[in-house]
């Protein structure tokens, strides 16, 4: 089943993981992914410091810590929502190269764990070892790099 993207078709692009794409197209969508997964991101690390308060730093109801809240509710489904876009985007390369689509889930499955480990580690330093978040770089990493030559050669 060769199906190819009309020019602009989002939903074939994020939507259904049916079908085949170029190499070209999987890195405009991965592009078109990272910009808004980038930008939620930066806004991210500028509220951060807001989640971590304690009653003797600012009252009790605090509107920066609410706002806090409230984004990370917002960056967190758009996190899950652009690993979702992802992983359709790239089952469809992988057919194309006639690889198997359902790896195509490993990439963001590996970000998500190390993502994970790095906002776990801080508050439980003491009974968790560092070793334990370099791991899952390393896999983000060895993942990322293999994901990005499975994909890459023309088909």
């Amino acid at each position: 089943m060769d199906q190819s993207a009309p020019a602009g078709d989002l939903h074939f692009l994020f939507r259904t993981d049916q079908g085949t794409i170029s190499r070209k197209l999987w890195w405009r969508g991965v592009a078109m992914l990272a910009a808004p997964l980038a930008a939620f991101t930066a806004v991210w690390w500028l509220l951060s410091p807001y989640a971590w308060r304690g009653l003797d730093e600012r009252s009790f109801i605090d509107p920066m810590t609410i706002v806090t809240y409230l984004y990370l509710i917002i960056f967190a489904f758009a996190v899950i929502l652009i690993a979702v876009c992802f992983v359709n985007l790239s089952a469809k390369r992988l057919r194309a190269r006639g690889r198997e689509p359902g790896l195509a889930g490993l990439a963001p499955f590996a970000a998500l764990l190390a993502g994970a480990a790095h906002w776990l580690y801080p508050r439980v330093a003491e009974t968790m070892p560092w070793a334990i978040v370099a791991g899952c770089d390393l896999v983000l990493l060895a993942v990322s790099a293999w994901m990005v030559v499975e994909t890459s050669p023309s088909c």
